[in-house]
């Protein structure tokens, strides 16, 4: 019997890989195929040639195809992307009839349209912003002359998202008559152009447009909300129960009017608990949602406020004030003092007084 060489035994432990080496190669020969994975994808994307499909398409139906997807996922899943949907295709829907405004203003009779247009809208956002004034002030908003371009730029999305939903309107409703009126005539063989710049898919384009655009019209008067204020209308819009004697319904007795809305608001046996539940959560909501459409009203508007205490009032004034108020003159008899309260709806008291000049006082 022979005994093993002991110089052997250690020569072949030499020899023989240790696991860290094998783990490495191991690792290595991962890493090398999925290096080779990915090639074949990107040969593969590059022989189906994803580029030259994308061409075919314009940016406006590529962001119509995104939020179609998207409205497809909300639709189908508990996620919500309402708002993203609505900002993709406001892109589209901008970038097309931005293409549509230019070709409108290459002509003669365009640009006369467009600057009557600019010249309406223009008087309306300053009457609008005169109206806000007088609501935060309580006067008349002729004095005002710096604060009433202040508050035209302060007003300045809420034009911008009326214009887009006027044209967006009107799209909508050109785009749904010219649909209703070329698919009968393709039926029957007239080639009828249904495309605006987009050449391929265009009826697809089409429908899309026409499910897309109420999203956005949703979103654009979220938008305009918080401008309006609740404050613009001296009467709050009521709505009556009984179409045949709508004048009986709104009265102006509390007691009534208190007695109406218990009657409302009381649960009916048939109800079942989870119904009432559900019924005093979504009230919980619409008035979460009202205190935020109100606090968004009330910062637009305390922003002219301060506005017109710290840059159209003066703190020395020919009219006999307190030193805490400043004042703006209205007419030779008549001066608005303002003082600062955190109390107040906008944060100022705003109180006309008549106007007694300091050199009467210094006369006595």
């Amino acid at each position: 019997m022979t005994l093993p060489n002991p110089a052997s035994a250690s020569s072949s432990s030499k020899t023989r890989p240790s696991r860290f080496a094998v783990l490495q190669a191991w690792v290595q020969h991962i890493i090398a195929q999925q290096h080779a994975r990915m090639a074949d994808v990107i040969a593969d994307i590059k022989t189906l040639k994803i580029s030259q499909w994308v061409s075919q398409y314009t940016p406006s139906q590529l962001c119509y195809f995104a939020a179609t997807v998207l409205l497809l996922i909300s639709l189908f899943t508990e996620m919500d992307f309402l708002p993203a949907i609505a900002i993709i295709a406001f892109i589209g829907l901008i970038r097309e009839l931005l293409n549509l405004f230019n070709r409108i203003w290459a002509t003669t009779l365009g640009k006369s349209l467009t600057l009557i247009t600019y010249a309406s809208t223009a008087n309306l956002a300053l009457a609008f912003a005169a109206l806000k004034i007088n609501l935060i002030t309580g006067v008349e908003p002729m004095p005002f002359v710096f604060t009433l371009g202040f508050s035209t730029l302060i007003l300045m999305p809420f034009w911008i998202a009326l214009s887009s939903v006027v044209m967006f309107l009107c799209v909508l409703i050109i785009a749904n008559a010219w649909l209703l009126i070329s698919i009968p005539l393709r039926l029957i063989g007239l080639p009828v152009v249904i495309h605006w710049e987009d050449t391929h898919r265009a009826l697809l384009t089409m429908l899309m447009r026409i499910v897309l655009i109420p999203i956005v019209l949703v979103h654009l008067f979220n938008i305009m909300l918080p401008y309006i204020g609740h404050d613009v209308f001296d009467e709050p819009i009521s709505i009556s129960l009984n179409n045949d004697n709508e004048s009986d319904t709104q009265t102006d007795n509390p007691e009534v009017a208190e007695a109406t809305e218990a009657l409302l608001s009381a649960p009916s046996e048939a109800q079942s608990q989870e119904q009432q539940d559900l019924l005093h959560l979504r009230v919980q909501e619409q008035e979460q949602e009202q205190d935020e459409l109100i606090n968004r009203q009330r910062f637009i508007e305390n922003l002219i406020a301060d506005f017109i205490f710290y840059f159209e009032a003066y703190p020395y004034s020919a009219c006999v004030k307190e030193p805490e108020q400043k004042s703006v003159i209205l007419d030779d008899y008549t001066v608005l003092l303002i003082t600062q309260n955190s109390e107040a709806v906008h944060g100022y008291d705003f109180i006309v007084a008549k106007c007694i000049g300091r050199h009467t006082l210094g006369a006595n």
